[in-house]
């Protein structure tokens, strides 16, 4: 008498099992340098949307001390290139602090500044 066939049988219920597991835990979480990657990576055309979404990615990994700053958003064109500039400031220490990133709508490229 060959085992076989219960030995295919349980390796078939837990190939089924190991699928089903994976389907059931989805896709892996982004690590922090994934999410900071992807932000500062944006899909192009860049919305004000997608720019204020890339911005806020950028500025709790990488300037935690903003979190929680009021935000301006403006659409600028210098020397015929758009682009979004997304600034936080805080002013609540006597001289104001802030970051500026600049996103260009048609490439997706991201400059970062911080003063003082």
């Amino acid at each position: 008498m060959t085992r076989f066939p219960l030995f295919a049988a349980v390796w078939a219920a837990l190939l089924v099992a190991g699928f089903a597991l994976v389907l059931a835990l989805g896709t892996p979480v982004a690590t922090s340098a994934e999410e900071l990657n992807a932000a500062m990576h944006p899909a192009t055309p860049v919305s004000q949307e997608g720019a204020e979404r890339s911005a806020d990615t950028i500025v709790r990994l990488a300037y935690p001390s903003f979190v929680g700053s009021p935000r301006t958003t403006t659409k600028a064109t210098d020397f015929g290139v758009e682009h979004w500039l997304v600034e936080y400031t805080d002013k609540t220490g006597g001289a104001p602090r802030g970051v500026r990133i600049s996103i260009v709508v048609g490439t997706g490229h991201v400059e970062l500044s911080a003063y003082p």
